[in-house]
Parts: C-alpha cells; sequence; structure tokens
C-alpha cells in the first residue's frame, strides 16, 4: 500500500501520532471467514479510510486493531511493535482509542464527566481545562457541560465520542462509521473536525461516504468478502475506480445460495 504524503496541509502540524502495520491478518466468526490476509499500512499522523460493502469485514478490521476481539494469523503493529496478543486496555495504554459504531458515551453521565472518563487524579481546574479544550472543537459540549449525554441528539452524541478522545491526544484513533444515520450537514461538521486534526494523530477511519472519505483521506484501502480488493493513496485513485473495487468479490457464491446483488450506487 503507498504510505500517505505529505500534500494535504493542517494548522495542526508537525505530525505527531503512530504508525501501524497490519500485516497477512485474519479473523473468523466459528466457520465465516471475515478477513482473510490483510494487510494495511498507515503512516505516523496520516488518515486512512477503509471503505467497502456491508459485511466486507471493516468493523471487525477496526475490532482488530483496537484490540476489543482476539486476532487471529497475522500481525498488528504500532511503532513497530507487536501488540497482536496485547488485551483492549493495554492497547487503550499505549495510546489507540476507538469509536465503535454503536457509540462510545456513557448516556448517564454529564457531558463534562464523558470528557474526563477514564482520567483519574484531575483536579477541578484540570477538568474545566479538558472541558474548554472539548468546547473548542465543538462549542455546544461548553454551553451543555451539565446535560446528560443520553439527552443529546445522534450527532451531537458522536461530536461528544470523537471530542472526548480528541482532547486525549491519542496515537491511533480508530473510528467505526462515525456518520451512521446522521444528516449530511452533521457529517459535514464531523469530517471537518478531522481534517482540522490531520497530523495530530494518526487515523483508522471506517466509512460509508465514499467521496467524502476520499477527500479527507492520505490512503484509502476497499475491503470485499474480507480480502483487500484495493490498496492506494486516495489522490491515485478516482471514484469510478473506488466503485469497481466494491464489485470485486473476495470469494464465490455458494452454488446452492443465490450471487449476491450488485452494489448500489457510490454515496
Amino acid at each position: 500500500m503507498t504510505t500517505a504524503e505529505a500534500t494535504k496541509e493542517s494548522p495542526r502540524q508537525p505530525v505527531h501520532g503512530s504508525a501501524l502495520s497490519v500485516r497477512g491478518l485474519s479473523h473468523s466468526y466459528g466457520a465465516l471467514e471475515a478477513l482473510h490476509e490483510v494487510t494495511v499500512e498507515v503512516a505516523a499522523g496520516a488518515i486512512c479510510s477503509i471503505l467497502g460493502p456491508n459485511g466486507a469485514g471493516k468493523s471487525t478490521l477496526a475490532s482488530c486493531i483496537a484490540g476489543t476481539i482476539t486476532t487471529g494469523p497475522g500481525t498488528v503493529l504500532l511503532d513497530g511493535t507487536d501488540i497482536s496478543r496485547e488485551a483492549h486496555f493495554r492497547r487503550a495504554r499505549r495510546g489507540i482509542a476507538y469509536v465503535p459504531e454503536e457509540g462510545a458515551v456513557f448516556p448517564a453521565l454529564t457531558v463534562a464527566e464523558n470528557l474526563v472518563v477514564g482520567r483519574r487524579g484531575l483536579s477541578g481546574r484540570q477538568r474545566r481545562a479538558v472541558v474548554d479544550e472539548a468546547a473548542a472543537i465543538f462549542p455546544f459540549l461548553g454551553q451543555r457541560s451539565g446535560t446528560r449525554a443520553g439527552m443529546l441528539s445522534g450527532g451531537e452524541q458522536q461530536m461528544l465520542a470523537l471530542s472526548r478522545f480528541l482532547v486525549q491526544k491519542p496515537a491511533l484513533l480508530v473510528i467505526d462509521e462515525l456518520s451512521h444515520g446522521l444528516a449530511p450537514a452533521i457529517v459535514d461538521q464531523l469530517f471537518g473536525v478531522l481534517a482540522e486534526f490531520r497530523g495530530a494523530t494518526t487515523f483508522v477511519i471506517i466509512e460509508q461516504y465514499v467521496k467524502r472519505s476520499q477527500e479527507l483521506a492520505d490512503d484509502v484501502v476497499v475491503l470485499s468478502y474480507g480480502n483487500v480488493a484495493l490498496a492506494t493513496a486516495a489522490a491515485a485513485v478516482s471514484l469510478d475506480e473506488l466503485e469497481a473495487a466494491y464489485e470485486i468479490q473476495g470469494r464465490p457464491a455458494d452454488p446452492a445460495e443465490p450471487a449476491p446483488p450488485a452494489p448500489g450506487p457510490i454515496p
């Protein structure tokens, strides 16, 4: 896979974050192989978008990187260190943060409490500083710091989840379907923030919005039936080529089953 080029400028340079290397990773759920020898390389401070149709293995890959499921054959390396067999909490200590598809907020806690979850020993002043830093990303968080997260809209909850990790300055942030179910205007806001943080951390983003993802990313990877159908620099591929990669099938249809339907238009 072509590593990211420093062609997209950001006000948040110099580059931070850690390099991620996934090599020959496979994972199965019983007899169903979800990932087959997947290899992905992400340079420190780069944004890599993982694309593909439903059932392609994108969320499984995100979970394997974050350590929320046990990986099968293959390796996951962070800055050259093999973390393949490390538990989720140990990877978190290394600076790997994960926003799952179902969200990463605690509904019963306030906005302010969500922002400092897991950060022990903070003084009252330090807690307020965290809220102020998050509010600099999304101003409404400061205005509604005392509101329970469960009272926020879906888009606001995603903004809270994203800012919660951004203020921690992780080495790697893995985001699974941040835009799922959200209005286009909210998606634009979220993608705008990710663009501002280019270089501040390394991003692996699982997404459904192909065009937006290509515009944001340094590199794109398309998965199909658990296989890498395409891996390239985002600037080196057209939307037509991405759409064609969606149609590549990693395994033949079972003769006893009907062939899968043709993919719909790229969002």
